[in-house]
This record gives structure tokens, C-alpha cells and sequence, in this order.
């Protein structure tokens, strides 16, 4: 049982969760689809009898055309009137007659057409038995077919290959009859059918955006715009162009202050010079005097 646990937990920490980007293309099955699954299937055996399959899952396609899932699946056995003739009353109450999986799955569509699509499924999982008969893995491949049955719906044909393990645990389990043992544990394979549901993941072409046109600009009126705004009676007046700083001259030692002239006084004994009398410029108006001859001067006023 461990075993088998352990297995299918290495095979779901498989399955890639790293989601490439959203393909360009409109075909089915593409990232984000998911597909509900029913299935319906059966065999039968001359000796032994035959079995129905009923099962029901669901997978989710990371990229385009691969998916991962889920699905479970319940076989009920019927046994023949001579198979039970034949083991006895007390073996064939060992016998289960119901088995239960439960099978995380991979799922690859080989080609993605509009009304077919070729694929190919792997899984591994557990197995329940029914009349206290434990637990077994089981491995299975199934190549198929899916038909589009109109919309969204699909028809799903395929074979189902597999094989039960361990083998000391399946021996186990089917220990009362060696032919038994041989059937159960052996590789199987039987025919499939049923209906799948896509849902989402399939978008229409968006329409190519057209760009806006420009933005025409309408200036609002005169009186709208504020007016200016005057200087208050403590406002700072404008900045001034700067002026360059003046340089101090160099300090050096200080420079002797001379003595100060000396005033002389006048007085009787040293009387101050004698202005000279200004001397009389001849001007154009002025007449000159002949030779010998004075000028009148006027009376006084």
C-alpha cells in the first residue's frame, strides 16, 4: 500500500505546472480547456463472464494539446453460473466482484482538428478491492480517438492497455486459485468508449483595435483665465542681476601717515602775497584807443 501511495505521488510532482503562454491559434484544446469525461465500457469472457466499466474525471490542458487530470473508475465483475459451479461456493466468496481507481492521468492530443483529434493517455494509480482483498497499483495507456459530435461535445474511442503491480501484491490479493492469479495480474486490455466535454479555453479572434482619434482642443474663454497677480505692499522686490563681488585689496604693512602741512597766519610783518590784478582781455566789442588817446568813462549811475 505504501508503495503504491508513494508512486502516484511521484507522478502527480511530475506532471509539469509550468503553463506556457496562450497558444495564437483557435484550435480545440487549448491552454485552459478543461474536458469532463464519462466513460462506459465492458468485457466479457466465455468461461469467467464479463465486466462493466462506469467512470467519470476531468483534465486540464496546460498547453496546447496536453493536459493533466483525474479520473476515477468503478468495474463490477459478473461471474458465470459455471465459473461458480466450478470454484465453490467457499472460494467465490473470496473472490472481489467490485474494484474502485483512482488514476491521476496525462493526456496528449497528437492532432488538433476541428472534428477529429488522434490521442494518446497515460496513468497510474491506486486500486481498491472489495472483500477485504487490499490494495494494488495499476498502470495504464490508452490511445484513442475523439469525434465532435457538435458544439463542444465530443465522442471518445479508444483502447484501454494495462497491468497491475506489485506482483507479490496482486498474487496476494488473488491467492485462493492459481488460474485466477494468472487472469488478475496479468496484462489486460479492453475497448473504451464515452462523451467529453470542452469548456473554456476556446476564444473568438478579437477585433484589431483602431486608434483613437486626436483630441481637438478647445481653449476656454478669456474671462475663465485668472488674473494676474499683483505685488503686495511688502513683497520682496525682484531678484536683480547679480553683481560680481568687488575684491579687497591685498593686506600689507601699514603705510606712515605724513606730517601736516603747516598754515602760516598772516600779519603785519608777513602780509599775504598780492593778488595780481586780472588782466584785461581785449574783447571784440571792447574798441581800442588810437595812439596818444583815452577813452571817456562814463559817469557814474
Amino acid at each position: 500500500m505504501r508503495r503504491t501511495v508513494v508512486l502516484t505521488a511521484l507522478v502527480a510532482l511530475a506532471i509539469p505546472v509550468r503553463a506556457a503562454q496562450a497558444d495564437d491559434d483557435y484550435r480545440p484544446f487549448r491552454r485552459g480547456t478543461i474536458l469532463p469525461s464519462f466513460s462506459l465500457g465492458g468485457s466479457f469472457s466465455r468461461n469467467y463472464g464479463g465486466s462493466l466499466l462506469v467512470g467519470a474525471g476531468a483534465s486540464y490542458f496546460v498547453v496546447g494539446g496536453f493536459a493533466v487530470g483525474l479520473h476515477l473508475r468503478n468495474v463490477t465483475t459478473f461471474y458465470s453460473q459455471y465459473f461458480k459451479e466450478q470454484v465453490g461456493p467457499g472460494t467465490f466468496a473470496k473472490i472481489p466482484t467490485n474494484e474502485f481507481s483512482l488514476t491521476p492521468t496525462l493526456l496528449w492530443v497528437i492532432y488538433r482538428g476541428e472534428r477529429v483529434a488522434p490521442y494518446l493517455s497515460f496513468g497510474i494509480g491506486p486500486v481498491f478491492l472489495n472483500k477485504h482483498r487490499g490494495v494494488m497499483g495499476q498502470w495504464t495507456v490508452g490511445p484513442g480517438v475523439m469525434f465532435r459530435a457538435g458544439g463542444s461535445l465530443w465522442l471518445d474511442l479508444g483502447i484501454g492497455l494495462g497491468m497491475r503491480f506489485t506482483k507479490d501484491r496482486c498474487q496476494e490479493a488473488y491467492n485462493y486459485l492459481d488460474p485466477i492469479t494468472d487472469y488478475a495480474c496479468s496484462f489486460t486490455w479492453g475497448f473504451r468508449a464515452g462523451l467529453v466535454f470542452g469548456l473554456g479555453g476556446r476564444r473568438q479572434a478579437s477585433q484589431p483595435s483602431q486608434p483613437s482619434p486626436p483630441a481637438h482642443y478647445n481653449p476656454p474663454p478669456a474671462s475663465s483665465y485668472p488674473a494676474p497677480t499683483q505685488p503686495g505692499p511688502n513683497a520682496s522686490p525682484p531678484p536683480s542681476t547679480p553683481v560680481a563681488p568687488i575684491e579687497a585689496p591685498a593686506e600689507g604693512p601699514p603705510q606712515p601717515t605724513p606730517p601736516p602741512t603747516p598754515v602760516e597766519t598772516p600779519t603785519p610783518a608777513n602780509p599775504p602775497p598780492a593778488t595780481p590784478p586780472p588782466a584785461t582781455t581785449p574783447t571784440e566789442t571792447s574798441p581800442v584807443p588810437p595812439p596818444g588817446e583815452n577813452l571817456p568813462v562814463p559817469p557814474p549811475a
